[in-house]
């Protein structure tokens, strides 16, 4: 009975996935490219206000005295572009002041590289987008009220080497984005300063960008696709919970403004992310967040504040953690902005934000654990197929119980074949009577009818949160194994790995106790081999390995229940 539940699963599977190979879901058509804007010309936000990147430093540095009265000079919006740098052991950060906003943050290390053969060649660069109007950090001020500066209007300039400023005049109101390198990994202190310099109360509502793009060599697909795949999301974390867009779906279904409590937002890519974090306001204050499609294959996530009133010659501060980095769970979690506290007022506890909850894997429940266990084999091997291998042996240790009460119970099957054979001969115009013989005998003996499908059952969450684990884990990225595997969050390249490991899993299915029916299982024993082979060769690379050694600690434990069998501790 448990060869044909087996058969039943394997068929749905493929099944399955051969629909979504012969009848895959149309991607959406994507919406007519917005106009690129030019120098002296904002592109426009998701509300529909104009669009402005992070300031920085005015001509000169922050809190530059404001004109005489009734000698203001008309606003310079053309200033030719300037690009400032600053750069990590980890990132090389670019900046320009078209619109003060962040041009590249490019990935420094050999894991990285674009040729992995070549160290010194440009790491991977978190910023897709191109051009001023779509470049990351923007910001806008939707009317009535602060009028967004215009993309040239920005100067630039390097008060340390540390920190880069971006300034901007509107009126009487001065405007700075500021960047400062953090001294964390992968991150940036980023504040927008808004100042007013007039002799009446302002309104300042703002709103800042993340855009994203994704790449149409590297849309997501079915099944066979998923690792080759490199889908581009817009992501919002709000009241508590991650609403997620794929960039190419955003013309059909935006991210409706939500509001709440926002404490980040993302332009994510499989491995990598570039975020958001604004600091908690004092007094706490809802935010609001959303998503739309700004051209084909591009999207923007923006995040907008409450309106502050800025009194005359009074300021007031927006700040950020940028995150841009690999999704490294430890440096994820480590991002906690600490709101600094006023004199005499003990300083609040970290905020913990949930960056980690970027990570889009699948059963997360069991998909953290694996990759905190592989993570401590690696400690250990310095090799993450090495730990892929400890991690298998460590999980068959931990079903070792139950897989052999299986095998023992298939080897109690085998032996009452005649007995099975026997009850359908004499039953065989009763059905039901068959049934019920047969379920005596085994509750006679002492054998389940299902027990050969618990291990498949055990295994099979493990194998899903593994695959989505292997799919969405830096560390394992560009991380070699054996001669050939240079990549085991890739397929194997020349699929050795997964036709030995079908070769081993046809041996290990050979060397199984017989069931009620020998023909049945003797197509089982092709059939499934062909089936799991034939998935792994569009898989990570590093589920094969999990694969491979699995099923050779299965036949040595097959070998022991044959040890035990032939010494007679296996009786019905």
């Amino acid at each position: 009975m448990e060869k044909r539940v087996l058969i039943a699963m394997a068929l749905s599977v493929g099944v399955v996935i051969l629909w979504t190979q012969l009848f895959p879901t149309a991607p959406p058509t994507p919406p007519p490219a917005a106009p690129v804007a030019g120098q002296n010309t904002p592109a426009p936000a998701p509300d529909t206000a104009p669009a402005t990147a992070p300031g920085a430093a005015a001509p000169g540095t922050p809190g530059a005295p404001a004109a005489p009265a009734g000698t203001a000079a008309a606003p310079v919006t053309n200033r030719p572009e300037r690009q400032l740098e600053l750069s990590t052991p980890e990132v090389r950060y670019v900046f320009s002041s078209l619109g003060g906003t962040l041009v590249h943050a490019q990935l420094i290390g050999k894991q990285f590289s674009e040729d992995p053969k070549n160290p010194t060649a440009g790491g991977h660069d978190l910023v897709r987008t191109k051009g001023a109007a779509n470049a990351p950090l923007r910001i806008a001020f939707p009317p009535p009220g602060i009028q967004t500066p215009a993309d040239g209007a920005w100067e630039a300039s390097q008060p340390t080497p540390d920190a880069v400023v971006f300034a901007a005049d509107v009126g009487s109101v001065h405007i700075e984005k500021r960047y400062r390198l953090d001294k964390a990994r992968f991150r940036l202190q980023f504040d927008v300063v808004v100042a007013n310099r007039g002799a009446g109360t302002i309104g300042s509502k703002l709103a800042v960008s993340l855009s994203g793009a994704q790449d149409p060599d590297k849309r997501g697909g079915g099944f066979f696709s998923g690792v080759s795949a490199n889908v581009a999301s817009a992501v919002c974390f709000v009241n508590g919970s991650v609403e997620r867009e794929s960039i190419e779906s955003l013309a059909k279904s935006p991210i409706p403004d939500k509001v709440g409590t926002v404490q980040w937002i993302a332009a994510d890519e499989k491995f990598f992310l570039l975020a958001a974090v604004p600091y908690p306001e004092v007094p706490a204050r809802p935010r609001t967040c959303g998503a739309v499609s700004t051209g084909a294959d591009l999207g923007q996530v923006t995040v907008r504040f409450e309106e502050r009133a800025i009194a005359p010659n009074a300021e007031t501060s927006y700040p950020f953690i940028i995150f841009a980095g690999p999704k490294v769970m430890d440096d994820l979690e480590a991002v906690q902005p600490v709101v600094a506290a006023a004199p005499g007022v003990p300083q609040s506890a970290p905020a913990e934000v949930h960056l980690e909850k970027s990570v889009d894997v699948t059963l997360a429940i069991l998909s953290r654990p694996i990759l905190s266990l592989m993570q401590f084999f690696h400690r250990f091997t310095h090799n993450w197929g090495l730990a892929i291998v400890l991690l298998t042996l460590f999980i068959k240790m931990l079903t070792f119980y139950p897989t052999q009460k299986s095998l023992v119970s298939a080897k109690k099957m085998q032996k009452l074949a005649p007995k099975m054979a026997a009850i359908r001969k004499k039953y065989e115009n009763d059905r039901q009577r068959q049934s019920v013989e047969t379920m005596n005998l085994y509750k006679a003996h002492g054998v389940s009818p299902f027990g050969g499908c618990l291990p498949s059952l055990i295994q099979m969450p493990i194998w899903i949160a593994l695959y989505s684990t292997l799919n969405y884990a830096v560390e394992l990225y560009r991380a070699p194994f054996f001669a050939h595997l240079h990549d085991l969050t890739a397929k194997d390249p020349y699929y050795i790995t997964p036709l030995v490991m079908g070769g081993v899993m046809y041996g290990q299915m050979k060397m199984s106790p017989a069931g009620a029916d020998p023909q049945q299982q003797a197509m089982m024993s092709i059939m499934m081999p062909i089936m799991f082979t034939g998935f792994s060769l569009f898989l990570p690379s590093g589920l094969a390995v999990y694969m491979l050694t699995s099923y050779l600690f299965g036949i040595l434990q097959q070998l022991y229940v044959n040890y035990l069998d032939r010494h007679g501790k296996i009786t019905v």
